[in-house]
């Protein structure tokens, strides 16, 4: 089977299906890149006239139509075809009904937020954004979709392809959940007596420092605050007022807050007395 070659950008065709976010997004930065891209949606005649001499597709589809899409284009897709799509969560066997088509396939994942399509273009407005991309798939696919997505300005990794659920669940901690936590803190803030706001405006330093904290020493080294300390009374405050605020709210606290005892146990700093009247402090849940 033939492999796209990618020295001459001109002489590759792209399609990218899907006029979401992501695939707006890559559809740009593979124009600037001088490739021929064609960003196509639903009509299924238009999108089987696209890749029927296609080196390269890309399904930027939502996850639960990935695979009847597939399906349905397998036919037309021609043999020496790279097929790919952008979910962070599925792997690349959902793909299958190409591969037996004679394609190659695999997945690639941009490591980044979209949430909207104004920032995810200007995010992609050049190939200096930074970002990661983690893939995997056939060996031919990756041998061609690496460079493709270095040229276009992301550190690209291989990941294994049964470690894909794991690895979203990754990112929806740092991202969603990470949103999540935030949303909590001003809560708190909020029962506190405190304009959400501005209280969100006085935690970035708290926030960048923390971020920092962690990019230089690790997660273990920068844990502090009252269960670092061993600061068991203030817990137990935290706790009884978020109470009376919030079922919820206390519990999720609590929830972190024996994730922070476990880390704190690693960063060792601790006596047993301290870890035992922490554990007391935090075994309050409704």
């Amino acid at each position: 089977m033939n492999q796209p070659k990618l020295i001459k950008p001109e002489q590759n065709k792209i399609v990218v299906i899907g006029l979401g976010k992501v695939g707006q997004s890559l559809t740009q930065l593979f124009e600037q890149l001088g490739y021929s891209v064609v960003n196509i949606g639903r009509p299924t005649q238009a999108q089987v006239s696209a890749v029927e001499c296609a080196d390269i597709v890309f399904l930027c589809v939502d996850d639960a139509s990935i695979e009847s899409l597939c399906r349905q284009l397998a036919p037309f897709f021609p043999t020496s075809c790279i097929v790919s799509h952008c979910s962070g969560a599925l792997d690349s066997t959902v793909l299958s009904s190409a591969q037996e088509n004679g394609c190659a396939i695999a997945s690639t994942h941009p490591l980044n937020s979209f949430p909207t399509l104004e920032s995810a273009l200007a995010l992609f407005s050049s190939e200096d954004h930074g970002s990661y991309l983690y893939a995997e798939g056939d060996a031919r696919a990756l041998e061609t979709l690496h460079p493709l997505f270095e040229s276009a300005g992301f550190v690209s990794l291989s990941i294994d392809r049964k470690a894909k659920p794991l690895y979203h669940a990754a990112c929806v901690f740092a991202c969603n959940y990470l949103t999540s936590l935030m949303d909590m803190s001003l809560e708190s803030a909020a029962a506190a007596g405190l304009d959400r706001d501005l209280f969100w405006t006085s935690l970035q330093p708290l926030i960048q420092t923390t971020l920092e904290n962690i990019s230089h020493k690790g997660a273990i080294e920068s844990l502090s605050g009252p269960i670092a300390r061993g600061d068991h009374a203030t817990v137990a405050s935290h706790i009884k007022n978020l109470e009376t605020h919030s079922a919820k709210l206390k519990n999720s606290y609590v929830d972190l807050g024996l994730r922070a005892l476990a880390i704190a146990v690693q960063k060792n700093e601790l006596n047993d007395q301290q870890l035992e009247s922490l554990r007391k402090a935090l075994k309050q849940k409704a």
